[in-house]
């Protein structure tokens, strides 16, 4: 009886004391056989896979512009396959990313960041974060975009005003736009608001400067003419260096301290595009 074949090519091996003499067939050239097929990956079509691939096997598929594939090992074997990307086919499956990871195509960056926590601003006049997004430092080039959007709710007693900002740096950053103070109709109550902030680079770099604009949509000032609409854009380029992580963030202000007066953020997205 022949040794145990090899685990991954099933490689004849003789059995090791002496007593079998060498089968050029058996010992030498299907061993040689199966070492060719296995040499980088197997050219195969979508519907010839190898039925029983070792973990780590890897393949071609001609059919496909050359699909790249390796096994897993997991069972069954028609499962085990997992796309390698290459840049002579098309990739058939989702490219995942971990959260905060970036996806780069030349100097374009694109992130997206989740966020699943609601922030609500009441009983204060205190300027508050309501979103947010990290821009790395040294991370925008020349035309990078990025856009922060937050959306929720509010509720006043009386008439208070309310301001909705937006700043690079925190909410102790650089002003890149403000509505200003709006007087909120009288004693309304869940009623809906948006605010989204784009920011483009203009020139990287320590003197670095953006051109940024401020939309924000809302329903607690005017109750009788629904989704009033307010565009902030800053003539000229606002000037701040890019060589250090800045928090990009909308903010939201109360004029009056009410434990009745709550703007609640239910959801934000934060990413960069360009």
């Amino acid at each position: 009886m022949p040794e145990t074949p090899t685990s991954r090519l099933g490689l004849h091996r003789p059995l090791n004391n002496g007593s079998e003499l060498v089968n050029v067939q058996t010992d030498l050239n299907q061993n040689l056989d199966k070492l060719d097929l296995a040499a980088g990956f197997q050219i195969v079509t979508s519907g010839t896979r190898p039925a029983a691939p070792y973990a780590g096997k890897p393949i071609t598929e001609s059919d496909t512009s050359y699909r790249t594939y390796f096994s897993n090992g997991t069972a069954p074997a028609s499962a085990s396959w997992v796309q390698i990307p290459n840049s002579s086919s098309t990739y058939n499956a989702d490219l995942v990313l971990v959260d905060g990871k970036d996806f780069v195509v030349g100097t374009r960056r694109i992130r997206n960041q989740l966020h699943a926590a609601t922030t609500t601003v009441a009983n204060t006049v205190a300027e508050t974060v309501v979103a947010t997004m990290t821009i790395p430092a040294n991370d925008p080039v020349a035309g990078a975009i990025y856009r922060v959007e937050a959306w929720g709710i509010a509720s006043v007693t009386g008439t208070p005003t309310f301001t909705v900002q937006a700043r690079l740096g925190g909410v102790a950053g650089t002003s890149m736009g403000t509505t200003g103070a709006i007087t909120a109709s009288t004693g309304v109550t869940t009623r809906a608001w948006n605010a989204r902030f784009d920011l483009v680079c203009a020139v990287a770099g320590g003197g670095g400067s953006w051109r940024p604009s401020l939309a924000v949509y809302q329903d607690v000032a005017v109750a009788a003419l629904p989704g009033q609409y307010r565009q902030i854009q800053q003539a000229a380029a606002v000037a701040r260096s890019t060589t250090t992580a800045a928090d990009m963030v909308i903010t939201w202000t109360w004029g009056t301290a009410s434990a009745s007066n709550t703007a609640t953020c239910q959801g934000v997205i934060a990413q960069r595009i360009a």
